[in-house]
C-alpha cells in the first residue's frame, strides 16, 4: 500500500504541476492578446484622428437666390486651375446631395484645397 500511496501522491503532484504551468501560460496568454488588441484599437484611433479633414480646409457657403453649384464653386476657385467638375462632385458628395437642385438658405460645405 505504501508503494500505492507514493505513486498517487506522484502523480497527482505531476498533475497539478502540469495545470499550474497551462494556467500560467493562458494567463499571460490572455494578456498578451490583450495588449495586442489595445495596441490595434489605438492605431486605429489614431490614424482616424490624424486622417481627419481639418476644420480650416473648409468653409460654410449660405445658398443665396439665384445661385447654383457651378456658381459657387466657381467663386472658390480659379476655372483654369481646377476642373469644375469634380469640384462640384466633391461638394455634392461632402454635402449628400444627390442632384443639381439646391435650394436658398441651405448651408454647403465647401472645401478649399482640392
Amino acid at each position: 500500500m505504501n508503494g500505492l500511496n507514493s505513486y498517487i501522491i506522484n502523480y497527482q503532484g505531476v498533475k497539478t504541476k502540469d495545470r499550474v504551468g497551462k494556467s500560467v501560460f493562458f494567463k499571460i496568454l490572455a494578456v498578451l492578446i490583450a495588449i495586442l488588441v489595445l495596441i490595434i484599437i489605438l492605431i486605429s484611433v489614431f490614424s482616424l484622428i490624424s486622417s481627419g479633414e481639418n476644420s480650416s480646409n473648409f468653409i460654410n457657403h449660405e445658398i443665396k437666390n439665384g445661385e447654383s453649384l457651378w456658381s459657387i464653386a466657381s467663386q472658390y476657385y480659379n476655372k483654369s486651375d481646377v476642373d469644375l467638375r469634380k469640384v462640384i462632385y466633391k461638394i455634392k458628395k461632402i454635402n449628400n446631395i444627390d442632384s443639381a437642385v439646391i435650394n436658398p438658405g441651405r448651408e454647403l460645405i465647401i472645401p478649399l484645397n482640392y
